[in-house]
């Protein structure tokens, strides 16, 4: 399918912000893989074949057609055609990511158990071969971190851009992930950093895969020791960190830019718990669409979901106040630029938080697009927001600072060692040019000038 294809069957599909599974619209259920599947044509035939969201019926429909890709990679492996290959494996990969959804999530969800089934587990582990399949045929390498914190671990992965070295040290974006799109869901957007010359750590968000941190206000440290996985690597320019995050990762940026100055610049797309807390009718919505969502997908075993619950407004207050940047005190905090985007029609994330987000901090230096025909992360327009995102942070953490200072007895020696970095040797080549120019010596017009003046201003006297 080619890209204008697909952007032809989005344009097609109707605006319909709910969760679900056995619809593929604008703003539902399917878009989180909307931008992650290359064939969408084989996700829309097969939600009509889903006959439940239990795991005896939902594993199998997706990874009967994973299997069918990762076949096709292993045929095009054999055949020496590794650009074929990996392409095939990524959209393998993608499939079971639907197959595995939303598990690994540990902190426990009204919509799975903690625990994945046998069936399940199978299609998380294939899920993970497939990425690291197609990861190994990528020209650039991929480096795995372990985040360590307070006795927990979190796995990362870290991708440099082209010339990154200890001697030409990059700026770095830290990828925030979501409730239940994972890691290797998010190599896009670490191509978009890499793309603009950053590097790029992307890490499970706290709760879910690849991670003991569990899912609370306080696994901000998670976070913030991913900093410092990010600051130790010599490749690195530690003074020039980003942070990037789409929907719970979107309000994950945000609480960590409130408390770490080391975010000097991020991005946030459809993020919830800013502080709105919404009229009356906007809350009931909320609460009624969970427990409708409750009642009819459950991501586990038959005959295992539990009695849903329905939430009252006391119990949505405190999940509010637990999470809210406004009411911690937290919202003032963030004063470095800011590019904030989501759909309008969003029904997780009401959009008032991004507006209060603009209505707050400093009176310029935040960037923001709202598209009225979107929903719940404005997928249908990555395309367009996506790459002017990726640029404005690179122009932030590029050319809008300066790199870290060296000391004073070793500056002279450090600005003469120091290589920068490709993506912002034009900006630096001109500063060296105005340097250069600064200090150029006199000529024996510049000579004569200088006598004339003072000729003048003696006659003057």
């Amino acid at each position: 399918m080619t890209p204008q294809e697909k952007a032809a069957i989005l344009a097609s599909l109707p605006v319909r912000p709910d969760e679900n599974p056995f619809a593929v619209t604008i703003g539902g259920f399917y878009r989180r893989w909307f931008n992650l599947v290359n064939d969408l044509q084989a996700l829309i035939d097969t939600v009509p074949q889903i006959k439940s969201t239990e795991d005896e019926d939902w594993v199998p429909a997706w990874s009967a057609v994973a299997e069918r890709y990762e076949k096709r990679a292993d045929e095009a492996l054999a055949r020496g055609d590794k650009a074929e290959a990996r392409k095939n494996f990524l959209e393998a990969k993608t499939f079971y990511s639907l197959a595995r959804f939303p598990a690994p999530y540990h902190s426990g969800s009204a919509i799975c158990p903690p625990d994945m089934s046998p069936i399940k587990a199978r299609s998380y582990q294939k899920y993970l071969n497939c990425f690291h399949k197609a990861t190994a045929l990528r020209d650039e390498a991929q480096i795995e971190l372990r985040v360590k914190r307070d006795g927990k671990e979190a796995v990362g992965y870290l991708r440099l851009p082209k010339g990154a070295s200890a001697k030409n040290k990059v700026p770095a974006v830290l990828v925030m992930c979501g409730g239940d799109m994972y890691k290797e869901d998010r190599e896009k957007y670490a191509d978009g950093a890499t793309g603009e010359g950053m590097a790029a750590l992307v890490v499970d968000a706290p709760g879910t895969g690849q991670t003991s941190f569990a899912h609370a206000p306080e696994s901000i440290v998670a976070w913030q020791a991913a900093l410092d996985a990010l600051q130790a690597r010599p490749e690195i320019d530690g003074n020039r960190l980003g942070a990037f995050g789409v929907s719970r990762g979107g309000l994950w940026v945000m609480r960590l830019g409130a408390q770490d100055k080391r975010i000097k610049g991020l991005i946030s797309c459809a993020p919830g718990g800013v502080g709105y807390w919404g009229t009356d009718e906007e809350r009931a919505e909320i609460r009624k669409a969970a427990f409708e969502r409750y009642k009819t997908n459950w991501f586990g075993p038959r005959g295992t979901k539990p009695e849903p619950k329905e939430m009252t407004e006391e119990d949505q207050r405190k999940e509010f106040l637990r999470w809210s940047l406004k009411d911690n005190g937290l919202l003032d905090n963030l004063t470095m630029p800011m590019f904030l985007v989501n759909g309008k029609v969003d029904h997780l994330t009401p959009i008032g938080n991004l507006y209060m987000a603009l209505e707050s901090g400093p009176p310029a230096g935040r960037v923001a697009r709202v598209y009225p025909d979107d929903g719940h992360i404005a997928a249908r327009n990555e395309r367009e927001w996506g790459p002017a995102a990726w640029k404005w942070l690179a122009g932030v953490l590029m050319e809008g600072m300066k790199p870290a200072a060296a000391t004073p007895a070793k500056a002279s020696q450090a600005a003469k060692k120091r290589t920068p970095a490709k993506a912002a040797g034009k900006t630096r080549g001109a500063a060296k040019k105005v340097v250069r120019k600064a200090v150029k010596k006199p000529t024996a017009k510049t000579k004569n000038a200088k006598k004339t003046n003072k000729t003048t201003k003696a006659r003057k006297k």
